[in-house]
């Protein structure tokens, strides 16, 4: 079983090559019910950017150049 770290890193990896994927993408990506807690972590660590679009949410990493609001 992959640990906590592990799962972090590849959904930072994820968001890294996919700028602005949505949480649900991720999820079915992942094969996960949902990730709600390791996102919040990674927004908490400032890794990672949430960026609301109506009722639409998108993540992009912090260290990538050319997302939103860049």
């Amino acid at each position: 079983m992959k640990d906590t770290e592990q799962t972090l890193a590849e959904i930072l990896e994820i968001i890294r090559s996919n700028p602005g994927i949505r949480p649900s993408e991720i999820d079915r990506l992942m094969n996960r019910t949902e990730s709600d807690s390791l996102r919040a972590t990674l927004i908490r660590r400032g890794l990672v950017r949430k960026v609301k679009d109506g009722q639409a949410t998108h993540l992009y990493a912090t260290d990538v150049p050319g997302g939103a609001d860049a």
